[in-house]
């Protein structure tokens, strides 16, 4: 690499293996979406495989090089700022700087950015790619639109991963249009990184007691608008064990009542979870007593030994504050637990004063005696990422899920509740399916919200296989036709009568006069 004056990597974390040639043209598709010719004229374009991670890990370092330091700020300013963007970068050290860049000598060089927005000098690897002017003719298509996306899964392609490949299908049709990303999360792995994504939020860390041997010591949780916190037991439980104690998530739950978060949106995919919650509750302050009145530490194999429950020191911060927790899987209790968990949670359901079903794993718990609210669907997530403030300014919504049927239209499912609040203000929604069953009603789509279906066929053991390249063929397809709906309209439609300047008529008529 030629270090010229002062230089910018993006380390970009792609979704499949694919060739430097494909992941350089996707990656500076995103940089020229963002970026104009006033601040790339001049500088050198580089990229390659991350010498500073692994292979495997498929992490590719896009470079801009030769700027000053108020240019190179400018630049950073902008791509960190964009959402997008933000969603395909490296989640460590994503930005690299010089003194790490002169460790790079397998670099490939694409071009220098010259005055008419093209590269040239480099490899051929970005022919065909400009940088947009800020005015005038090379004025970015797509420059102020901006598009929402919040899709479901699709298989094994996740809520991110879809939005990353969309992200991709309109910066090619639509190069300027900014991009709002809204992932789509059950409450499982991943909640957090997802909604902190769609609001711009912050992460916070915990301290929380190692469970197991040389076990993690601190758990992240996001916060939104400084004011609501997100938790997801699958992303502070160790993964892949079954969990004797759930002591951790109360004390994460803890360290958010204790920063003044009135506002928790807890995801309970606990499925392997053995202490019914106990150690939870533990950790917010209610405790548990043997037959002779020794206070227990909370976990599975102290559920035959609870003789009685105490709810005095519960945190104060539970009563003021408002707890949502989104329904994962339940804990499975072992059949060696199965009537001790019986036992304890009828001891629990006693002080409490509620029915004993209603105590059941971590979420019952809290709902039974922190006053938690149980919800069902993606609903509590819209909410607390104020999807309605989002909405705000968008012209066109993109969701959809792997099959659309009559089920997909149900309560609780993304695809309805996205559509639900597009229509309540009248925000055009379209949806990508990988398959449509043939007993759903098109009068059903109309009547849903829908203004444009486009559908992939992903289904299938041949097309699972290639499900990727059949989302991206049915998204590029999708903005395609966009983009020729907004040409034909623009070509087609009369121009408005020029309005004359009052001034200018006036300066006329008196000239008319004196003749």
């Amino acid at each position: 690499m030629q270090l010229k004056r002062l230089g910018l990597g993006l380390r970009f974390d792609f979704l499949t293996a694919a060739s430097e040639r494909e992941h350089a043209r996707q990656a500076f598709e995103e940089i020229f979406s963002v970026l104009t010719l006033s601040e790339l004229e001049g500088l050198l374009i580089y990229g390659g495989q991350d010498p500073l991670t692994d292979p495997a890990e498929n992490v590719f370092l896009a470079v801009i090089m030769g700027g000053s330091l108020s240019a190179m700020r400018r630049i950073y300013a902008k791509l960190s700022a964009d959402a997008a963007i933000g969603m395909y970068l490296a989640h460590t050290h994503p930005f690299i700087e010089n003194n790490r860049l002169l460790q790079w000598k397998d670099d490939s060089f694409y071009g220098e950015v010259q005055k008419d927005g093209t590269l040239r000098g480099g490899d051929g690897t970005l022919d065909g790619l400009t940088v947009p002017k800020k005015h005038g003719r090379r004025r970015p298509v797509g420059k102020g639109i901006k598009v929402l996306f919040a899709p479901d899964s699709y298989g094994a392609l996740s809520s991110e991963e879809a939005i990353k490949r969309l992200s991709v299908a309109a910066r090619r049709h639509f190069q300027g249009v900014k991009i709002v990303p809204v992932p789509v999360t059950y409450g499982g792995q991943g909640m957090v990184h997802a909604m902190v994504t769609a609001s711009e939020g912050a992460y916070r860390a915990a301290k929380i007691t190692p469970l197991v041997p040389d076990g993690k010591s601190s758990a992240g949780y996001g916060v939104l608008y400084g004011k609501t916190a997100v938790i997801s037991l699958a992303d502070i439980l160790p993964q892949g064990l079954e969990i004797t104690s759930s002591l951790n998530a109360g004390e994460v739950i803890r360290r958010a009542l204790d920063e003044g978060l009135r506002e928790i949106v807890l995801g309970t995919a606990e499925s392997m979870i053995r202490d019914c919650g106990m150690g939870c509750m533990r950790a917010l302050g209610v405790r548990f007593y043997d037959a002779d009145g020794a206070e227990l530490k909370g976990a599975a194999e102290e559920l035959a030994r609870v003789a009685a429950v105490d709810t005095e020191y519960l945190h104060p911060g539970l009563q003021e504050a408002q707890l949502t927790v989104i329904n994962g899987g339940v804990s499975q209790t072992p059949d060696e637990y199965a009537e001790d968990a019986r036992r304890f949670r009828a001891l629990v359901a006693e002080a409490a004063g509620v029915p004993m079903e209603d105590c059941t794993g971590v979420g019952g718990l809290l709902c039974a005696l922190g006053g938690a609210k149980r919800v069902n669907g993606v609903d509590a997530l819209l909410d607390a990422v104020d999807f309605n403030r989002l909405l705000q300014g968008v012209a066109l919504v993109v969701t959809g899920e792997m099959r659309l049927e009559e089920a997909s239209f149900s309560d609780g499912r993304a695809v309805p509740c996205v559509l639900a609040r597009c229509a309540a203000r009248g925000v055009p929604a379209a949806v990508l399916a990988g398959g449509v069953s043939e007993t759903l009603d098109e009068a059903h789509l109309g009547s849903a919200g829908v203004a444009a279906l486009i559908s992939a066929p992903m289904t299938g053991e041949e097309a699972a296989e290639r499900a990727e390249e059949l989302f991206d063929t049915a998204a590029d397809r999708m903005f395609r036709l966009i983009r020729i709906g907004r040409d034909v309209e623009k070509i087609g439609a009369p121009k408005p009568p020029r309005q004359r300047d009052f001034t200018e008529m006036y300066l006329e008529s008196l000239k008319e006069g004196k003749e």
